[in-house]
């Protein structure tokens, strides 16, 4: 018996259909969907800097001699970052180890990019991981609509069709 997609089943199939959307546009627009998005690398620290913008707003950045680009952290690690603890560890020219994403665009970011992982080898400190960088990131509000759509998109179907069974069943006897 063919699924039937209207009537009855019309609301259960626009859940299901808004939440695959929703879907969709997550997996196009997450620049990193996982851990396996990230790369480790370590550089050489040539400057940085722990500035507030005109409107109040952290504005962190680093800098390594083998990579063009300024390094910046996300809003979350900005909030818990002890900048005096960072500046008394660390000095120009010492190696960082950094994760980044291999999905960023450069070019559409402006030459900056992302940092999901920060860490001084050399002195066994680490600030940040991106493991949990990723994870924080990919447990945003939208994420749990998009499943709570799906769910109640499925469970209605499933509902619908339970219905209509009893309804035939009930109609033969």
């Amino acid at each position: 018996m063919p699924l039937p997609i209207s009537g009855r089943f019309l609301p259960a199939t626009m859940l299901i259909i808004i939440g695959l959307g929703l879907m969709i546009y997550i997996g196009f627009t997450k620049e990193v969907r996982g851990t396996q998005d990230l790369v480790v690398k370590e550089g050489t620290l040539s400057n940085y800097s722990f500035k507030k913008t005109k409107e109040g707003e952290r504005d962190y950045g680093l800098w390594l001699k083998e990579f063009p680009e300024r390094f910046i952290m996300t809003d979350r690690d900005e909030a818990s970052f002890d900048t005096a603890a960072f500046k008394a560890a660390i000095q120009p020219g010492q190696r960082l180890r950094v994760e980044y994403s291999t999905r960023e665009n450069l070019m559409e970011n402006g030459g900056l990019r992302k940092l999901y992982g920060l860490a001084i080898p050399s002195k066994n400190i680490t600030y940040f991981e991106g493991r949990n960088t990723v994870q924080h990131e990919n447990t945003g509000v939208i994420n749990w609509i998009m499943y709570a759509l799906l769910a109640a998109g499925v469970g209605l179907y499933a509902w619908e069709l339970i219905k209509m069974q009893r309804e035939k069943k009930a109609y033969r006897h």
